[in-house]
């Protein structure tokens, strides 16, 4: 049986970062299983190429149950499915929380995790094309920055959100989030920069990290109460992966309990309800998740004035060889 002293499991916006951090320790060796599969399609270089990919190329194809406070509609619920996970797929929009969630957390009794405690550690990640002060910093694996080519209804829509008594505000992620401005965004030279660009690329040739796409997990390998390792399906070859030190969970708000409950960690009576085994009573995994609606106003113009531009077919080329 193949044993590594740590199996990350999910290679997305969290898992890159700790293949990354884990494996700078020379002595140590890291698996890192990703379902999906690479990120060689330039469409996941491509600034735009995120609205071809939400129930594409990169993603579970997951859809809602119908919901009943919207009569019974079934929604799409995009789940990347690749190599940086949904860092490879979303539009690249960087907004941090806010500050007062934090300090309500550390309140909470989650001691480190106060705005003050997690700052510098956005200023580490950060390489920021134009704001190096209190709040960012230049030089880190993430390259952060502004809009290269705002729309002059961008520009309009900004004006008159001022006009209205909006403050404008240049920095979302500095010292207050409220006003109107453009996002900063997750590209570097006019490219994505997801986190496998920026954390796992960069180390692919440690000699202690090995990475397995197309490699679907089914199943935590659990021995006297700890889990030891990790069930894995690639093609049709199952594989059972030993860790010697811990199973790091980074599969995502959907991913990660999912595979909790197929292992039989969860609550125990549900897991009896549908043929799983309890093998330890957790109450609370699968539950209580909370999300959010993309919700937004549509207008029409009385020209080309947006993106929708382009969608002619050769416009989208040009744009695509931009």
């Amino acid at each position: 049986m193949t044993a590594y002293d740590y199996i990350i499991v999910g290679a997305g916006s969290a898992g890159c970062v700790l293949a990354n951090r884990l494996s700078a320790d020379p002595s140590t060796s890291v698996l890192l299983l990703e379902a999906g599969g690479s990120d060689n399609n330039p469409l996941f270089a491509m600034p735009a190429g995120f609205a071809k990919m939400t129930m594409g190329i990169a993603s579970w194809g997951f859809s809602t149950v119908p919901q009943r406070h919207l009569g019974g509609r079934v929604l799409r619920y995009t789940q990347a499915k690749v190599i940086g996970g949904g860092s490879s797929i979303n539009a690249q929009i960087y907004t941090r929380g806010n500050a007062r969630d934090y300090d309500g957390w550390a309140a909470d009794g989650a001691t480190g995790w106060s705005y003050a405690d997690v700052l510098p550690y956005f200023k580490r990640a950060e390489d920021n094309q134009r704001f190096v002060d209190d709040y960012h910093a230049h030089g880190g694996p993430l390259g952060v920055s502004v809009p290269i080519n705002p729309l002059p209804i961008s520009e309009a829509f900004l004006r008159a959100a001022q006009e209205c008594g909006i403050p404008y505000n240049p920095d979302f992620n500095g010292a207050r989030q409220q006003g109107v401005g453009h996002y900063q965004v997750t590209v570097r030279n006019a490219k994505r920069c997801s986190t496998a660009t920026a954390y796992l690329k960069p180390i692919r040739s440690r000699p202690n990290l090995t990475v397995f796409t197309n490699a679907r997990s089914t199943r935590i390998v659990v021995e006297n109460g700890r889990a030891v390792g990790i069930d894995s399906a690639r093609g049709r070859q199952r594989q059972i992966v030993r860790a010697e030190r811990e199973v790091i969970l980074s599969s995502g708000a959907i991913g990660s309990p999912r595979l909790l409950l197929l292992s039989g960690i969860g609550p125990a009576d549900h897991l009896k309800s549908v043929g799983i085994k309890p093998i330890h009573n957790l109450p609370g995994v699968g539950e209580n998740l909370q999300d959010h609606l993309d919700l937004y106003a549509i207008a029409e113009c009385k020209g080309d004035f947006t993106y929708d531009n382009y969608v002619k077919p050769h416009r989208a080329i040009w744009a695509g060889l931009e």
